[in-house]
């Protein structure tokens, strides 16, 4: 009888575990503090990166496993797995004590999967949840985390750089470079490169002056730095030609990048730049 009752339960346990197969197993973390911003340049275009820190240091190294969906107006986050990546490594310190490691881990949230809206954040670990508001207008997005013992940032509010923008600079030295520089940017222009001003905002990867306008610096030995900030109407690799044909036949230095994530690069140590 008693073999049965063994058989019985055995059954039960691996019945148990088939139907629990698909539940999500949160991991247990004391706190987090979150680093976010808008980034432009990444494979996938123009996105949201969320990087989560625990409040905690190891002497081993852990990576925090995310995953992220979005349903209706709601973002949820879960904090799924720690993985284990080695011991910390060691390096001097001014105390003499061993390093120590603050386990981190990433989401990347595509830009084309968020609206102009109000959303629900939550953020769910097997000890705790917390409940965020994420505004998203056509200038900021605003994260509005309450007071709470888990959860924390100091990034209050990031602003895009809006769309369809060229930007970059000339860098050059020399009196006798300053007509060049300013006909490849005459040469933007009539090629349907209109210059254009933006929010003084703190965007990334983009500054620009009180104005909104690009900014020019000059600094010793005559050495100078043109900005560039137009609308793209036309294809980035327009640009792109245009640039290599002015560093083909200069000593200019030309920096281009688009807000829609493409990027130009040309200096005398690299006379057939880079398109992407």
């Amino acid at each position: 009888m008693n073999f049965f009752r063994f058989v019985l339960l055995i059954t039960l346990v691996f019945n148990l575990l088939a139907c629990d197969k698909g539940a999500v197993t949160l991991q247990n973390v004391d706190g987090l503090s979150l680093y976010w911003h808008h980034e432009v340049f990444s494979e996938n275009g123009r996105q949201l990166e969320l990087e989560f820190y625990e409040t905690n240091s190891y002497d081993n190294e852990y990576e925090l496993m995310f995953n992220y969906e979005i349903v209706n107006k709601n973002i949820i986050i879960s904090l799924l797995d720690k993985q284990y990546k080695g011991k910390c490594q060691q390096f001097p310190t001014p105390d003499g004590k061993p390093c120590k490691c603050i386990p981190r881990g990433s989401i990347y949230i595509p830009e084309s999967r968020l609206k102009f809206d109000n959303y629900l954040v939550k953020l769910k670990t097997s000890n705790f949840e917390v409940d965020c508001n994420l505004k998203i207008t056509n200038q900021k997005i605003i994260l509005d985390i309450p007071k709470n013992q888990n959860f924390t940032s100091y990034i209050k509010e990031v602003y895009p750089i809006p769309k369809d923008l060229l930007y970059g600079g000339v860098v050059f030295g020399g009196n006798e470079n300053i007509v060049l520089a300013k006909s490849f940017i005459s040469d933007l222009e009539s090629n349907g490169f209109i210059y254009t001003t933006v929010p003084n905002y703190r965007y990334r990867h983009l500054t620009v002056g009180d104005d909104g306008r690009p900014i020019d610096k000059h600094w010793a030995n005559d050495n100078y730095s043109f900005g560039i900030l137009c609308k793209m109407e036309l294809s980035f690799k327009k640009a792109f030609e245009l640039a290599k044909k002015h560093f083909n036949k200069s000593n200019l230095n030309i920096y281009l990048f688009s807000s829609n994530g493409e990027n130009y690069e040309n200096k005398d140590n690299n006379s057939s730049g880079f398109y992407k």
